[in-house]
């Protein structure tokens, strides 16, 4: 984060703090029961938000060598990313043009061309080309095998961000225009040093938008966390602003009041404070004291959600010491996840799913909330957005 957006942010912390207030909306605002539990509501945000534009299939520390590559799904369609052997990033539809399996699984190092395990077809991974067709007996003669190879897909790779457009008719994919102004700031974390440290993937029965929207206000510190964060947060005076389809929330700990008597050019905001972006549509970036935690939300229905948490490291972890250190930050991170959080939205999502609820209620003091279902009202062309949703730099 730039410096003087960063010495913003903590002077925004300690005003509000002073102020005993957080950053608040414009109106309180209802958000329909159906749209966390209809699955034809999950349908159309699966076509026009989850792949009716861009999104970030992984950092480039994910995928550093050629031959790296890692395969997905999003909004249901498969997608394989690979680095080339000229070091370029490609996006390819995961899907082999002779009986439609998938020519990529999970992610994997070295790999000279995407082999379809099913029959062995395989492919370029610079252009998606046929390369053979092991065995075929001239069994595809009368098919253009020029026509036959993998359909490639808009990827732009930016300040360590491997971005993909999903859509066949993309004509390329403008980075800076989707981030929406916060490409300079993102680019200034650096995440093309980071490297991915431990993951884990989990499934909750409930919908995706519901474990997003907890972290989306830290409201619920003080109560839902009372044993486990609650010391350590203020709870309150959470700066948050959307930019286009992506919002900022800072969650700051007690400690950021200190900085009251601390002269500005020496204050720092990841020492004291959890630094997150959401980029749309499925993820969270979260900074706090050097590391990197990205959480990854896929919906597999409209009660369902796969999870997946990852810690990076700013480089190479030298010592077990920080190794050990490492790990039991990752496991204290998915454990109040696991045990707190997702518990409780499940719970909500039944609720939700009784019929005895028509909407649920979110305050002013839960911007972020407002801000992120906004965006979504917006792209799925809501006729009256959700109102305090404003998406302000």
């Amino acid at each position: 984060m730039h410096r003087e957006r960063e010495q913003a942010l903590i002077r925004e912390v300690l005003d509000l703090h002073q102020a005993g207030t957080t950053s608040l909306a414009d109106d309180t605002l209802r958000i329909p029961a159906a749209h966390y539990v209809c699955e034809e509501h999950a349908g159309r945000e699966r076509e026009r938000w989850f792949l009716g534009q861009p999104h970030l299939a992984a950092l480039s520390g994910e995928l550093p060598d050629p031959g790296d590559y890692r395969a997905y799904e999003i909004g249901g369609v498969p997608i394989v990313v690979v680095r080339g052997p000229d070091g370029e990033m490609r996006a390819f539809e995961n899907i082999c043009r002779h009986r439609a399996a998938p020519v990529a699984r999970g992610s994997g190092q070295g790999a000279r061309a995407l082999r379809c395990p099913f029959h062995g077809w395989s492919y370029d991974v610079r252009s998606g080309a046929l390369l053979a067709q092991p065995g075929a007996c001239e069994g595809f003669a009368s098919e253009d095998g020029a026509r036959l190879g993998l359909r490639r897909l808009a990827l732009r790779e930016q300040s360590g961000l491997v971005l993909v457009d999903p859509r066949r008719d993309a004509n390329g994919l403008d980075a800076d225009a989707w981030l929406a102004g916060l490409g300079p700031e993102l680019a200034s974390n650096h995440y093309e040093a980071f490297l991915p440290f431990r993951a884990r993937t989990d499934r909750w029965p409930c919908n995706w938008k519901l474990l997003l929207d907890t972290y989306f206000e830290s409201y619920h510190v003080a109560s839902l966390h009372r044993d486990s964060l609650a010391s350590d947060y203020l709870g309150l005076a959470s700066p948050a602003d959307g930019f286009g389809a992506h919002n900022r929330l800072i969650v700051p700990l007690r400690s950021i009041l200190d900085l009251a008597r601390v002269r500005e050019e020496d204050r720092s905001l990841s020492a004291h404070a959890v630094v997150q972006y959401f980029i749309a549509p499925d993820v969270i970036l979260s900074h706090y004291h050097g590391v990197l935690a990205m959480t990854r939300f896929a919906p597999c229905s409209a009660s369902e959600t796969e999870v997946t948490q990852m810690l990076l490291t700013p480089g190479p972890v030298t010592s077990e010491a920080e190794r050990e250190a490492l790990e039991r930050r990752f496991s204290f991170a998915h454990a109040i996840l696991s045990e707190e959080d997702f518990p409780e939205s499940v719970r909500v999502h039944r609720n939700l799913a009784s019929k005895r609820v028509e909407s649920t209620l979110v305050g002013r003091n839960e911007r972020g909330v407002a801000i992120f279902h906004g965006a979504l009202g917006e792209l799925l062309g809501a006729r009256n957005p959700p109102s305090g949703s404003p998406n302000s730099a």
